[in-house]
This record gives C-alpha cells, sequence and structure tokens, in this order.
C-alpha cells in the first residue's frame, strides 16, 4: 500500500471529520431560528414552488429553515451554509449561477452583501430546493439536514484540495532550504528581501521562494542586474480531474521565463493527457511529489538534476 496515498487519506478524514463535530451546520440553524424579524414570503419573487410551500406547511415546519429568505441572508450571511446544503449545491454551482458565497460561510463572516445579491442566492437556492422536496418522498426536515451535512463533507473535501497543495509547497520548499543549509560547500545566506537566499561562494546566485514560480534561482550578470535561469514549480494535488487546470498554471508560468531558463515541475499525479502537454511545454524535467519526498533515491535525482545539471552549484553529483 502507497504509505504517502494512506498518510493523505488519514489526514482528508480527520480534518472533515473535525469539522463535521464542531457542527457549524448547528450554529447557523440556530441563527435562523433566532432570527426575529417578520418574513414576508411571495413565493413568486423568491424562486419557491407552491406544491413544495404546502408540503412544508403540511408537516409544521418553520418555512424558514427550509427556505431560503433575503432578509435572513443578510443578518447572517453564513445561513448560506443551511440552505445551500438542504439544496445540495456546491460553491462552485452557485457562483457559476449567481455569484460566489464562499466568504458568507466563513467563520467568523465579515461578508458584505447586498439585497439585490441575496435575492439572487435566495432565488437559486428556492428553486433547487423546491425540486428537491417534489420529488422527494415525503420529504421531512430531517432529510435537509442530512444534506447540509453531506455538502459540508463534500465542500471541505474539495477545500482540502488546495490545502494539501500549500502543505506540499511547504514542504518541497523546506526541504531544499534544508538540504542547501547542510551543505557546507555551497554556502545558503538570507538576504534582507523576504524568503530569499545567496548561494554559492561567490553570491552570485539566489534563490527566492514566492508564487508564480513557487521557487526562482537568479544569476548574477556582469552589469550587476540578475537574470532567472531556473525555478521549479509544485503542484500538490492528487485529483487527476484538476490535473489540467494545474498544469494550465504551470504553463502560464513557465511562459514568462527566459527561454534559456531550465524549468522544473514538483507534480502530485500525472496523467496520460498531461504527460502528451508536457512534452510540448518548455520544461525540463517533472518529478512526482511522493516519490522526491518519500524516495531517497528520487530526492538525489532530483536535487542532482537542479544544484548540478541547471545551477552548476555542486561541482559533483550529490
Amino acid at each position: 500500500m502507497d504509505e504517502a496515498k494512506l498518510d493523505d487519506a488519514k489526514r482528508r478524514a480527520e480534518i472533515i471529520s473535525n469539522r463535521i463535530r464542531s457542527r457549524a451546520d448547528e450554529l447557523v440553524r440556530r441563527k435562523i431560528m433566532a432570527f426575529q424579524g417578520n418574513l414576508s414570503w411571495d413565493r413568486g419573487q423568491l424562486g419557491i414552488d407552491e406544491e413544495a410551500w404546502r408540503h412544508v406547511q403540511a408537516i409544521k415546519v418553520n418555512p424558514a429553515l427550509v427556505f431560503a429568505h433575503p432578509d435572513v441572508l443578510c443578518a447572517h450571511p453564513d445561513a448560506s451554509l443551511h440552505y445551500r446544503g438542504i439544496a445540495t449545491l456546491s460553491l462552485k454551482r452557485v457562483q457559476q449561477i449567481a455569484g460566489s458565497v464562499a466568504k458568507w460561510e466563513e467563520v467568523p463572516s465579515r461578508a458584505r452583501v447586498t439585497q439585490k445579491r441575496v435575492l439572487k442566492v435566495a432565488r437559486l437556492y428556492n428553486f433547487v430546493i423546491s425540486s428537491v422536496i417534489r420529488n422527494s418522498t415525503e420529504w421531512t426536515l430531517e432529510n435537509g439536514y442530512r444534506n447540509v451535512l453531506a455538502t459540508i463533507g463534500i465542500t471541505l473535501d474539495g477545500a482540502l484540495r488546495n490545502v494539501i497543495g500549500q502543505e506540499a509547497e511547504l514542504a518541497v520548499k523546506e526541504r531544499i532550504l534544508e538540504w542547501l543549509k547542510s551543505q557546507s560547500d555551497t554556502p545558503c545566506k538570507p538576504e534582507s528581501k523576504a524568503e530569499t537566499w545567496r548561494l554559492g561562494k561567490d553570491n552570485a546566485l539566489r534563490m527566492t521562494y514566492s508564487s508564480e514560480p513557487d521557487i526562482c534561482f537568479e544569476e548574477r550578470l556582469p552589469d550587476g542586474s540578475w537574470e532567472v535561469v531556473s525555478t521549479i514549480e509544485i503542484k500538490g494535488g492528487l485529483d487527476p480531474a484538476g490535473a489540467l487546470e494545474r498544469l494550465g498554471a504551470v504553463k502560464k508560468s513557465f511562459d514568462q521565463t527566459p527561454t534559456r531558463a531550465k524549468n522544473f515541475l514538483i507534480v502530485g499525479v500525472v496523467t496520460e493527457e498531461m504527460r502528451k502537454q508536457l512534452g510540448q511545454m518548455q520544461i525540463e524535467k517533472f518529478f512526482l511529489l511522493n516519490e522526491t519526498l518519500h524516495n531517497d533515491a528520487e530526492w538525489t535525482k532530483f536535487i542532482n538534476e537542479v544544484f548540478h545539471h541547471a545551477l552548476r552549484l555542486l561541482e559533483a553529483p550529490y
């Protein structure tokens, strides 16, 4: 069994289960129930289907716990989590149709909303919720609560892809820096500029940690200016579905480097289509993240490619 992938799965499960146990859904539900305003339910304006409305009335459920109302969302934008969950809509789908609600659902929420925006979002939620109720056999509020929990889990899984990518970037950067500091023949001195180090005995090479590219190596020219000679992009996501999107970001970064620059990629997963496109890009070599971090032979290969062959910082292979 792949230990790295197993650790990744464990980390995802722990974060998601901890978040669900924190019961953010209960918090926003209490806010909705405590809302003091006098709500006017203009079903036509709010996108609520009459059949769905009659069903909710028949089971004697507070309609504010089922259907999104603009007044509630204006007072508590994080209530979006509740209604979006009942509708089983992803953040991405809501953004595509009615605009982003990601900041609405942050804890604590500091989102600024307008009546126009909340009405558009409320109508979307109510249209889908109405359809869910109409097409369910004896829909209950408990059904809706289960949908909320399921949607929280799915949303967290998507968000964790970004978190895992950030963790991968940090892990690679930290290991490179630790390795450089351990090499007595290749001095590594921090500059006053944030996240920048001078490398080599003559300080003619500098390394900068940033974004686009994640790691940039520049060489000092005779006139005192600096030229990019090598870059490293780190994309740690393991989801094949987003592989081409991540590759597009890498290509954009590499296209901005000088033609003679040697560009490297550390990537979580490589699909067949990615392999085809990598062959057409301005890239020296690519390495798989898990193997690079957890296999000493692969790490040594990576170090030699970057610091011996590309940068000539090492006179001999490591």
